[in-house]
């Protein structure tokens, strides 16, 4: 059974290959990521034992992989220490009500990126 995405889901597919080397290192196990994209019994396993590690981001990683591959595609990268961290401090997500939007950082302007360009071919950065 192949997951069909219409457009590739960058963030998922950067997320399981994030995994490859703590899983190998934790369970000595090899996560072909082709196999996880088409065979989903194969991702389930993958995603279970990866939710059994002692690596914290493991966890998150396998968490939000989880969201996307088997709940609803609003996932977020927020990882399980922080919604719990959120419903102790009784935010707007933990009481079910609309949570207001992040304000954006301000954004550079051209000129200031380009000055630091031209500072680190001053200082001999090569």
């Amino acid at each position: 059974m192949a997951m069909s995405m219409a457009e590739p889901d960058s963030d998922f597919m950067n997320y399981v290959v994030r995994m490859v080397i703590p899983l190998r290192r934790e369970f000595g196990r090899v996560l072909d990521v082709g196999e996880f994209m088409a065979n989903r019994p194969y991702a389930i396993e993958v995603i279970q034992q990866a939710l059994l590690s002692k690596d914290e981001r493991l966890r998150e990683y396998a968490t939000y992989v989880q969201g996307k591959l088997l709940g609803p595609r609003t996932a977020g990268p927020v990882g399980p220490a922080a919604q719990e961290a959120g419903a102790k401090a009784g935010t707007p997500a933990a009481t079910g009500q609309a949570e207001p939007a992040p304000a954006k950082p301000a954004s550079p302007t051209d000129e200031a990126l380009r000055a630091k360009m031209l500072a680190k071919y001053r200082s001999g950065l090569r």
